[in-house]
């Protein structure tokens, strides 16, 4: 005797060798021997081989017509034999009783099971939806597969330049663009990202890398639709300073967030003035403007481009450009002509300030040394003209000030570490050139910026107006707070971050609370105020990402610019283990095949095989050299580097148009 029988959803065919009450032993198709329950035994059947038996009923199962068995069907539940009767005749054989159970269960549109060989007709409109639902499917498979074919062919696909980068970044893994995408690059050979370079999706990887950087942090897109805020009436009515300001920022700085100003009291005092612009003043609490703010935290620079935190029609109206009289929130201060030692309490205001002239360091540097400030019988130079002056006696005080911190730190501050400014050009030609931390314009700026987030977190603790600041114990990491307490990498009782609130939400957030401060209104918001305590738990993580995108783009400009030069052989400096830092441009690269040389050894290396996409290149020493690195390393340096391990997703200038070192080191007036 031989079964056909259920096991596991399908239908199999068995010879018994023995039954055992209520089961049977039966040996299968394939030779193995198995147990089968007596409720689970369909049909008996003795007149053919199970072997014919099975092929008989899987070809007349594929000959059922389906809808015609649908449309046979009678109304409630029935028993497959009683279908086979009403589709083959009153007397069907065994194999087309088996048949007939096949192409039901083969089915289950058009019949829903009920029990053992039971079903029941799916009703006409759940049956039409089924089969709709079926359709599109069938269709999305074969767009599917178009779609892959196109990719496969390096044509890219309508629709897929859109979603380009989210499909690299965060794609719905159930969409058929991403299946086709997926399908294609198996069949191609390709990772993803490199399909869609080659597909025509991005034009470069310098594209690509700002694409999925924008995905993943600016889902909305990198521009602000929003027009230009209204000017309160009451900023044409606020004092006009009576001073010449004047910046000192990069050549390409647009977002001029601090100026100063000296003027003369007498042969013995001078009072300074440092003006920083004033978005607060045109930006309320929940304005669209600051809902934009909060959710993009700070501006994102990238060599030769930059996302801004706010947008470009309050930029405009807020920054410090030359020619202007702009509104801005001043801190003065009396100085001693002789000696540069403050001799006055600072005091506020809010006002407007003539913007004299945007200086900018690219033209300044090489004439302005520490030798050419400090030279007593020097009272004029053509390059600052009037500026000259005013610049001498910033420099002096700045020397006060940091040497004040530097006492209470127990050490003085490094700057042996060299900066390095990118400019890209339309045609993507970079230049990279190199800039010293200590040249005395960033000193000077950076020094008295320090004094002011200093002073104006000291106030508002004083007067017990919640302020955020940076914070760092003795022996800890600096981390943001509401509450006032030392930062001793810097030496200073407080620090809070208000001399960049153009490109970060922080000194926002803290001169919206100066100015409540200084026009004696309520806070802004409180020190249990949630979207205040959000914005400080936000920030770092979204600053740490942005950090690393602008490390990533440098790198990447840093091997165009190899590219471009033809170099290979580069002077570098070992700084841990086989790690070299190139001399030239802010490159680290890592050795091969060898053991590392030592910290701080000169060592000549070749570059070859750059890879722009994974951001990599091989590096083979050359000649071990004599002599002082010509960059010096700082201690901490080896700490700071990461190498990209795979094809980099996402990923310390000062307030020359970059993000601020996040250890608040002395770069710039963002510190």
């Amino acid at each position: 005797m031989n079964l056909y029988y259920e096991e596991a959803g399908a239908f199999k065919v068995g010879r018994v060798l023995q039954e055992q009450g209520n089961a049977y032993q039966v040996e299968t198709l394939h030779g193995k021997r198995t147990k089968v329950k007596s409720n689970s035994v369909m049909l008996k059947f003795d007149a053919l081989e199970c072997a014919e038996f099975h092929a008989q009923v899987e070809a007349l199962a594929k000959e059922v017509d389906t809808e015609f068995l649908w449309e046979c069907s009678p109304e409630g539940e029935f028993d497959f034999t009683a279908m086979a009767q009403e589709y083959f005749g009153e007397k069907p054989t065994v194999v087309q009783q088996a048949a007939t159970l096949a192409a039901l269960h083969a089915a289950p549109i058009h019949f829903h099971r009920k029990g053992k060989g039971m079903y029941r007709a799916a009703p006409p409109e759940i049956l039409q939806a089924a089969l709709a639902g079926l359709e599109k499917k069938r269709l999305a498979a074969e767009q599917q597969q178009a779609w892959a074919d196109a990719l496969v062919r390096r044509e890219l696909p309508d629709g897929f330049a859109k979603q380009a980068a989210t499909l690299l970044v965060r794609p719905d893994k159930n969409s058929a663009e991403y299946k086709a995408l997926m399908l294609a690059c198996t069949e191609a050979g390709r990772s993803p990202d490199v399909l869609l370079i080659e597909c025509g999706a991005f034009k470069s990887v310098h594209e690509m890398m700002r694409a999925r950087f924008a995905a993943v942090y600016f889902p909305k897109g990198p521009e602000i639709d929003l027009p230009a805020p209204e000017v309160p009436a009451e900023l044409t009515e606020l004092p006009v300073a009576n001073v010449r300001a004047f910046s000192i920022d990069d050549i390409s700085t647009t977002e001029i967030d601090d100026a100063f100003s000296v003027v003369w009291l007498d042969e013995k005092r001078a009072r300074i003035g440092v003006h920083i612009a004033a978005p607060a003043l045109l930006i309320s609490r929940g304005s669209p403007y600051d809902r934009v703010a909060r959710e993009r935290l700070s501006t994102v620079y990238a060599p030769g481009d930059k996302i801004t935190m706010l947008p470009d029609q309050v930029v405009e109206l807020a920054t410090l450009a030359e020619g202007r009289t702009v509104p801005s929130v001043s801190i003065y201060v009396e100085v001693s002509t002789e000696t540069g030692e403050l001799i006055s309490e600072p005091y506020s205001a809010i006002e407007q300030v003539p913007m004299a002239a945007n200086l900018r360091h690219n033209h300044l540097d090489a004439a302005l040394s520490k030798e050419v400030l400090e030279d007593p019988d020097l009272h004029e130079l053509e390059v600052v003209g009037e500026f000259f002056p005013a610049l001498k006696m910033l420099w002096k005080s700045s020397c006060v000030l940091r040497m004040e911190r530097e006492i209470v730190r127990g050490q003085p501050e490094k700057h042996t570490r060299i900066d390095f400014n990118f400019y890209v050009s339309d045609d993507g030609t970079v230049e990279i050139q190199p800039r010293r931390r200590d040249a005395p314009l960033d000193l000077l700026v950076a020094e008295w910026m320090i004094y002011v987030n200093r002073e104006w977190g000291g106030m508002l603790d004083e007067c017990k107006v919640t302020g955020i600041y940076r914070v760092q114990p003795p022996m800890g990491r600096v981390r943001m707070s509401t509450h006032a307490a030392p930062h001793v990498g810097l030496g200073v009782p407080q620090y809070a971050w208000s001399t960049s609130p153009l490109r970060r939400y922080v000194d926002l957030v803290n001169q919206q609370q100066l100015i409540s401060l200084l026009r004696q209104e309520p806070p802004v918001y409180t020190a249990t105020d949630a979207e205040l305590l959000s914005a400080v738990n936000s920030f770092d993580v979204t600053y740490k990402a942005y950090a690393e995108f602008q490390q990533s783009m440098e790198r990447y400009w840093c091997l165009r610019w190899i590219q471009q030069k033809g170099r290979k052989q580069f002077d570098g400096v070992v700084v841990k283990d086989e790690l070299v830092r190139l001399d030239d441009i802010p490159l680290f690269v890592r050795l091969v095949g060898v053991t590392s040389p030592g910290r701080g050894v000169q060592v000549e290396v070749e570059l070859d095989q750059v890879d722009e996409l994974t951001l990599t290149v091989s590096c083979k020493l050359i000649a071990l050299k004599k002599g002082t690195p010509t960059r010096l390393l700082d201690d901490d340096e080896e700490e700071e580097i990461e190498l990209p391990q795979a094809p980099v997703a996402v990923v310390d200038a000062g307030e020359s148009e970059g993000l601020s070192p996040p250890d608040d080191s002395v770069g710039g007036s963002a510190a």
